[in-house]
């Protein structure tokens, strides 16, 4: 989930921002000399994906075709053919409640095999789209993916075939699993941030294994550069937050939201958003009242190689409530619970190294495929540390799992924390409970997905 929290203090109530179907304004800034002012340019809207049409009418069913394929979109004013879900990107939300079944008819229109990986969700090992426990649908072919939605949580979905290219040149979009109990927002959006300059011709930087440069990185939010959100007066939303980008960490300070959720449903606790760092794969949810006022959500300089970096931040887009009391707080129910003890036994060490010029990304000194495979029986209860010995920061992903942190660099959470991605900061010890309750062969790896294709990732059944 969240990768960092650099700033954030509990909160008894508070509120964030929220959406409305109205045009943006403009930034609001004025400047010039003498008697002249300049006017700025107003920034494009922004828009939000579609939910996914459910074309079954069964209360507890949620069908629907995703095609994966070739679209056109502008870039710096010049038309560029990227990949697409449904012909959008970010692809179209997902949307089911706790419980329901979720059929997924894919459609492989690109020229190159493809899959869909359900990242969050304790999916089937066979619906997981990784390439050895389905074959990878080949171009013109179709797979159908089926499951239960049994948590609640702001997940997504990606391709797990050539995943850097892939999701590089657009692939991706969020699933939303609803709990039935939880308050309802007067807007439930999602906020996917990729990172543009990742892309150049068609290849990003994570073919070379190497993340960009954060000073020339420039980030969309919902496929838009810096747009304005002008939300309905005296409403309240939640907004879920995703960062899609390949290698590019995501340093948020968005005043006045307030943090309620991350990858796996409600935190046991909420916080004040002064500022927070996604990773590549991370997801976090927040809470936003029209009554705070015009602000701007900004982004500050993150690196996987030695954090806060120097730099201006930059607006990642402008929020707008007009002039509006404050709406009442959404009255979520946060469980306040702890963290579960740590017993100090380890059944299971990964270490994470590599990255020197010409050598391969490792997990406990291998490289995939070459891998040792781990084997714990279902229904165990694992202790996992997780030993960072390169220079630069890892995002640790677990497929068909959530696990526990129990401990980062020997302190413990405040509150009880359940991920199931999590960055794995330089020289960094992290210890991590896990309950092995899905069984089948899962993947587990860096979702820096350049350093996933040079070698980071490695394989645990549990049988």
């Amino acid at each position: 989930m969240i990768a960092t929290l650099l700033l954030v203090g509990c909160v008894e109530s508070s509120g964030p921002a929220v959406p409305a179907d109205t045009d943006t304004g403009a930034s609001g800034e004025t400047g010039g000399s003498g008697d002249s002012t300049v006017t700025p340019e107003p920034r494009p809207e922004l828009t939000f994906p579609a939910d996914a049409e459910d074309l079954d009418a069964a209360a507890e069913v949620v069908q629907l075709t995703l095609t994966a394929g070739s679209a056109f979109r502008t870039i710096d004013g010049e038309s560029v053919l990227r990949y697409a879900y449904n012909g959008v990107s970010p692809g179209p939300v997902i949307r089911a409640n706790v419980g329901d079944t979720v059929i997924v008819d894919f459609e492989n229109a690109l020229d190159d095999p493809s899959t869909v990986h359900w990242h969050g969700l304790a999916v089937p090992n066979a619906m997981d789209g990784v390439s050895w426990v389905q074959d990878p649908v080949p171009a013109g072919g179709v797979f159908s993916y089926t499951f239960t939605a049994t948590d609640p949580g702001s997940f997504w979905y990606h391709p797990h075939v050539d995943v850097a290219h892939q999701v590089d040149l657009g692939l991706y979009g969020m699933v939303v699993v609803a709990d039935p109990t939880e308050p309802v927002a007067d807007y439930d959006v999602v906020l996917v941030f990729d990172a543009l300059d990742e892309v150049e011709e068609g290849e990003g930087a994570a073919d070379d294994h190497t993340p960009p440069d954060p000073r020339t990185v420039r980030w969309t939010v919902n496929g838009v550069e810096s747009p304005g959100w002008t939300l309905a007066p005296g409403s309240r939303s939640r907004a879920r937050l995703l960062n899609a980008s390949n290698t590019s960490y995501l340093a948020i300070s968005w005043p006045g939201a307030r943090l309620i959720g991350g990858e796996q449903g409600l935190l046991a606790a909420p916080s004040l958003v002064e500022g927070l760092v996604l990773a590549p794969g991370d997801r976090a949810e927040v809470e936003v009242d029209a009554g705070a006022g015009a602000v701007d959500v900004t982004t500050a300089l993150w690196s996987a190689a030695g954090g806060a970096s120097y730099g201006d931040d930059r607006v990642l887009f402008s929020v707008e409530g007009g002039e509006s009391a404050p709406a009442a707080p959404l009255d979520f129910v946060f469980s306040g619970a702890a963290p579960s003890l740590d017993p100090g036994t380890t059944e299971l060490l990964y270490t994470f190294a590599g990255g020197a010029p010409d050598t391969d990304w490792l997990i406990n000194g291998e490289a995939w495929p070459d891998v040792t495979v781990q084997h714990v029986a279902l229904g165990a209860e694992v202790f996992i540390e997780l030993r960072n010995l390169s220079a630069t920061n890892h995002p640790f992903h677990l497929h068909g799992h959530r696990f526990e942190v129990l401990s980062i660099d020997d302190a413990a959470p405040e509150w009880a924390r359940w991920e199931d991605t999590l960055d794995l900061g330089i020289r960094s010890v992290v210890r991590l409970r896990l309950p092995a309750n899905n069984p089948g062969e899962w993947a587990l790896h860096c979702h820096l997905l350049g350093h996933e294709q040079g070698g980071m990732m490695t394989q645990l059944n549990v049988e």
